[in-house]
């Protein structure tokens, strides 16, 4: 059983995985220790969280060249999220999620305020969804 979200846009392909829901922008240049995979920023709501398969809910991107290709060096270290859900982007992340084959939507609607860190999910690019699968 699960809910549907219509998204705005989506590429990738359809992945399954736990969210982490993040309350402020995310640059996994600044906010990450890209060793490690968690999230170091101090005072970041997800401090000391790790993205390692993990389908990050974020409400915008922040940062430039180097946070897109920062995706796929995660992805060459296994320690990458599994899908990126953005209320907005940038062209950058766009690039970076590309890159590293990294399934990534884009758009809020009213029902992605109701997920929550560990809630289970089925991101579906193709068709502009994501499904919240129920227990």
């Amino acid at each position: 059983m699960s809910a549907a979200i219509e998204v705005v846009r989506g590429w990738g392909p359809t992945v399954e995985g736990e969210a982490l829901v993040l309350r402020e922008g995310f640059s996994p240049r600044y906010d990450l220790d890209r060793w490690t995979g968690l999230i170091s920023r101090i005072g970041h709501s997800a401090e000391g969280q790790s993205i390692k398969d993990r389908i990050l809910v974020i409400p915008t991107a922040k940062g430039g060249v180097a946070a897109g290709w920062a995706f796929f060096d995660l992805l060459h270290k296994q320690i990458a999220p599994r899908g990126l859900i953005f209320g907005k982007l940038n062209p950058v992340m766009v690039q970076g999620a590309v890159l590293a084959s990294m399934p990534i939507l884009e758009g809020w609607s009213a029902e992605i305020a109701a997920i929550r860190t560990g809630d289970r999910l089925r991101l579906m690019p193709s068709s502009r969804q994501l499904e919240v699968l129920l227990p």
